[in-house]
């Protein structure tokens, strides 16, 4: 077995489950944005949305965390890489992924603001 293959099912699982937990645990914006979505998701159940509304919504959510994790990965990556130390070319990586998430986070408010004025 190679050292980099999992034993099986359950240890990818484990090894999911960490990187959920890393991302929780070191990143603030990660914390807001689960806490935000959890709130809103319970909001959404009041309000009774559809089945394709809340469909839509929880993957909009996944979308939005998804790329707030590859935001974290690659900051791990470019922190290793550089080994901390201020570089130019480790500032733009950075602000390139913050610029991703903001793209996201804007295209996906810009679409529930334009659904709930169709309302």
């Amino acid at each position: 077995m190679s050292k980099y293959k999992a034993g099986g099912v359950l240890e990818s699982m484990g090894f999911a489950l960490r990187g959920i937990f890393i991302s929780l645990k070191s990143q603030l914006n990660f914390r807001v944005e689960v806490i935000i979505a959890i709130m809103a998701f319970i909001l959404a159940l009041y309000l009774r949305f559809t089945y394709v509304e809340l469909a839509i919504f929880v993957f909009t959510v996944a979308l939005m965390l998804f790329a707030e994790m590859m935001n974290t990965v690659n900051e791990f990556i470019i922190d290793a890489y550089f080994g901390n130390k201020y570089s130019v070319l480790a500032k733009m990586g950075k602000d390139i992924c913050a610029g991703a998430v903001f793209l996201i986070s804007f295209l996906i408010s810009s679409a529930i603001h334009s659904h709930s004025r169709t309302l």
